[in-house]
């Protein structure tokens, strides 16, 4: 076997931590932080302990990647592209986040766990609180376009609303229908 060359090393890193994030991120959202461990995770990930911390210093580190990875996929469900009207811009934004809720629910269970652990992760808190501001900022440009009255205010009663069809998805055996609830909030602000 002939040596590796440096993008082959680099591809294989690059490999590994995806492993590591795919490994934490199902671990995470199971047991949780306090249930989750280096051990745990390593082992899902096919790796060793000592490997493991070659990537990641501590569970808090690791933690913290994850949950970054998971804002980026959340980041991406509000959208607001000026070709398009603003209604359909809400339409667009509001499919994303519910499409999000039944597919990326590991994430969503991720986010939702490690934002009540607000004393171990205060980045978090604060990543989380830009976040919300950033929704509702988003969210308000677009009730702003569409005329409708407070926007703000609007923005934050809509994001509050997400937020409580993230929990009820979460946490009831038998939770409304996400389609009810994406056909109830398109109908509500787009008539």
């Amino acid at each position: 076997m002939s040596p590796r060359t440096k993008i082959q090393l680099e591809e294989n890193r690059l490999a590994t931590e995806t492993r590591i994030l795919k490994s934490a991120l199902t671990i995470f959202s199971s047991q949780g932080f306090a249930g989750a461990s280096i051990r745990k995770i390593a082992r899902d990930a096919g790796i060793s302990d000592g490997l493991m911390y070659n990537y990641f210093k501590s569970k808090e580190v690791l933690a913290l990647a994850v949950l970054k990875s998971s804002f980026q996929t959340l980041d991406e469900t509000i959208i607001y592209d000026e070709t398009k009207s603003p209604e359909e811009n809400f339409k667009q934004s509001v499919n994303n986040f519910i499409d999000l809720i039944q597919k990326e629910k590991t994430k969503i269970r991720l986010l939702a766990q490690m934002g009540l652990h607000e004393k171990k992760f205060n980045q978090l808190n604060q990543a989380t609180t830009a976040r919300y501001e950033e929704s509702v900022s988003k969210f308000s440009e677009i009730f702003r376009a569409m005329k409708i009255e407070n926007p703000v205010f609007e923005a934050r009663i809509l994001v509050a609303s997400l937020d409580g069809i993230v929990f009820e998805s979460l946490l009831m055996d038998q939770p409304f229908s996400l389609e009810k609830f994406r056909e109830n909030l398109i109908k509500k602000y787009c008539t």
